[in-house]
């Protein structure tokens, strides 16, 4: 009964010490929250990303602007 304990034990520790645990927080990006209907619509930004619709990269905009920095369209379309 001890060594079915011990066995136990020992499995349970072996399962934490290999599971995948991640600490680092700084890779989480935050996707804003935007009401957009879900038309496609292409939209080519000024960071080279294509959006599907203008309603999606206002979204997009506005966080990059809450950061100080500025966006733009590059045109109507896929990048």
């Amino acid at each position: 009964m001890k060594f079915l304990s011990v066995l136990v034990a020992l499995c349970l520790f072996l399962a934490l010490a290999i599971s995948p645990i991640s600490c680092d927080d700084t890779e989480k990006v935050e996707k804003p929250f935007c009401p957009c209907p879900r038309n496609y619509e292409p939209v080519c930004g000024s960071n080279l990303v294509t959006y599907p619709n203008r309603c999606e990269f206002d979204c997009v905009r506005r966080s990059v602007e809450r950061q100080g920095r500025s966006m733009g369209v590059l045109r109507s379309g896929t990048c």
